[in-house]
């Protein structure tokens, strides 16, 4: 089977359970209060989505700044090729790796584990730490734009798809904190 059929056939699946699980005798009522109340849920899942970018990205150009890794022209290159690594067509994509004139830019790049992030957490790290300060504003400014996101996504779409978009999130919040209480 060519897989975008596969991958259609399964969206149509997702769109049907949503309208079913939609009609389950408790949902239309909240589904419903969500509708009559749309302006203060944009107005929230908005500032949430919008705060939560500020803090991801005031996290990221703390660390690039912090960092201070100067690209030169063949990083440069390097940055425009994997960018461009999707795109059509193939012997386009080939052959467009090259910059020309003056290049440069910065890069910064950190990793760490749930585990560590939790261990500065109770040990009081992320009080005296710059560094954990500005990995925890980064998280929760990820986390903060991603419920917001799906937040406009649930506000100002049909019943089947707030389903989904409601369990989805439900889902991805539930995974991060089993994530967060096992390690």
């Amino acid at each position: 089977m060519m897989p975008w059929i596969k991958m259609l056939s399964m969206a149509f699946a997702a769109i049907f359970a949503g309208a079913v699980i939609s009609e389950i005798p408790p949902l239309p009522e909240w589904l419903a209060l969500v509708d009559a109340h749309r302006t203060p849920w944009l107005a929230i899942t908005g500032a949430s989505a919008l705060l939560g970018f500020v803090l991801m990205m005031g996290g990221i150009l703390d660390l690039v700044i912090a960092q201070d890794h100067r690209l030169g022209h063949e990083g440069a290159e390097e940055v425009e090729r994997s960018v461009r690594l999707a795109a059509r067509p193939v012997a386009r994509r080939a052959a467009s790796y090259r910059v020309w004139g003056r290049a440069t830019g910065r890069q910064g790049a950190e990793q760490f584990t749930l585990r560590e992030m939790k261990q500065a957490w109770q040990s009081g790290a992320w009080r005296r730490e710059t560094v954990w300060r500005r990995r925890y504003l980064t998280a929760l400014g990820a986390l903060l734009m991603t419920i917001g996101l799906f937040g406009l996504g649930f506000t100002l779409s049909p019943p089947p798809i707030k389903v989904l978009t409601g369990g989805a999130l439900l889902y991805a919040m539930g995974m991060i904190g089993r994530g967060l209480w096992k390690v």
